[in-house]
């Protein structure tokens, strides 16, 4: 199992490196997104928040439509998941958010490689025409989050979004929350159950809505403590038509899909890890240049063994994400295009807790500062917390990964 990167995948990261060096201003950025989300925010002021002139940037050197098939124009790396997470990473090491700005759309041209050619020849041109095109995945829904990430099984008793076939057409009702870039993004794919009596893992069917869809609506833009710059969005669909040929999923069979959706989220993961990286050298140059007792804080014992653990943390994070990147190329009982979810629910179930442990770290090592807001990661701290909910919490992450351990299928 070789993890090294190739010539080609060296070249790309470089790329990623000197655009985001030339072009991506982190610090504006942060103050993009820490801009106020007033209660009566619109899809409007949500696009507002978007720096577009770098996306169309990236668009222009080849980085933004980079999991686009070739056939569509783009470059044919979806999913090639051990050079996405290289370019997640390093996206997220130098340009911060950026690295949420790539892999949010990353994810899902990635995921609808395999989608069925309708929903392609709907999705990818629209992607590639138009710079702001965005997609997002929408699954949770008020009072049946939970119930559904895990889930609860029993016939008919999660999941109240429904969809009824009425001849080539299938209606849409209800409604969803906490929708990453939801605000911001023109197609939604959406989990709707299509069997109102059978167990959720029966019963979900996936559809490519567009936005513009009679019906649809945008219901709040959520603001959570640290909010990201593509912001979070709930909706509420009635009567809302969708066409049968942008089905992404069998009838009742979304299930499985849905979890490989998800799983497909360790991009976003691994976008974080580059920004963590970056955190830690921050932290660790701190102890060296901080005096006390007469010497660098580092030399502290006290010090050096908690820069010595953060260090140790990502770097066990980095393998762990890169072996499950090789596997899902490589391993045989893999179908190409779609990601074995055990892999991701540990990655999840540890990044979370990593990043709970460098906040920990973070606020000892910089303890001589107090909880001050001029601390170099104070942003971070607050938008890691709210990304700890992403896919699911910690403990079910590893509650999901139990059928697996038994060697039961999805």
């Amino acid at each position: 199992m070789d993890f090294s990167l190739n010539e080609e995948q060296k070249s790309l990261v470089a790329l990623m490196k000197e655009f985001c060096k030339r072009e991506v201003d982190v610090k504006k950025l942060n103050e993009l997104a820490d801009k106020p989300i007033p209660p009566n925010a619109t899809r409007e002021d949500a696009m507002a928040r978007i720096p577009w002139d770098i996306m169309k940037k990236a668009h222009d050197v080849g980085l933004r439509q980079i999991p686009v098939p070739k056939e569509y124009g783009g470059g044919g790396y979806g999913p090639k998941w051990v050079t996405l997470t290289a370019l997640a990473e390093a996206a997220g090491y130098w340009g911060g958010q950026m690295g949420r700005l790539f892999t949010i759309p990353w994810k899902h041209c990635a995921s609808l490689v395999t989608a069925p050619k309708s929903v392609q020849e709907e999705f990818f041109p629209a992607f590639m025409k138009n710079i702001k095109t965005m997609a997002a995945a929408s699954i949770s829904e008020p009072n049946h989050g939970t119930d559904i990430h895990l889930p609860y099984d029993e016939p008919g008793a999660s999941g109240k979004c429904f969809a009824i076939k009425d001849g080539d057409e299938w209606v849409l009702n209800g409604d969803k929350l906490f929708c990453t870039a939801g605000a911001v993004s023109d197609y939604i794919i959406m989990f709707v159950r299509t069997d109102k009596d059978g167990p959720v893992t029966k019963s979900m069917t996936s559809f490519l809505v567009p936005v513009n869809t009679p019906g649809f609506s945008i219901t709040r833009l959520n603001d959570f403590m640290g909010n990201e710059i593509t912001s979070n969005a709930q909706f509420h669909l009635e009567n809302c038509r969708i066409p049968d040929r942008l089905r992404t999923s069998p009838v009742n069979g979304a299930w499985k899909g849905m979890v490989i959706k998800q799983s497909g989220k360790y991009l976003h993961l691994a976008a974080l890890m580059g920004e963590m990286q970056k955190i830690w050298e921050d932290m660790r140059d701190y102890t060296k240049t901080r005096i006390q007792g007469g010497k660098p804080i580092i030399q502290h014992p006290n010090v050096g063994m908690l820069i010595a653990e953060a260090d140790v943390l990502i770097r066990t994070e980095r393998a762990l994400m890169y072996q499950y990147a090789w596997e899902c190329e490589n391993d045989e009982k893999v179908k190409p295009g779609v990601v074995n979810p055990q892999g991701w629910w540990y990655i999840c179930y540890w990044h979370k807790k990593v990043v709970l442990r460098m906040v920990e770290i973070g606020m000892e090592v910089y303890g001589g500062m107090g909880p001050s807001k001029e601390l170099s990661f104070e942003r971070w701290v607050r938008l890691q917390l709210s990304y700890l909910h992403g896919g699911s919490t910690a403990q079910i992450a590893l509650i999901r990964a139990i059928p697996a351990l038994q060697g039961k299928a999805l």
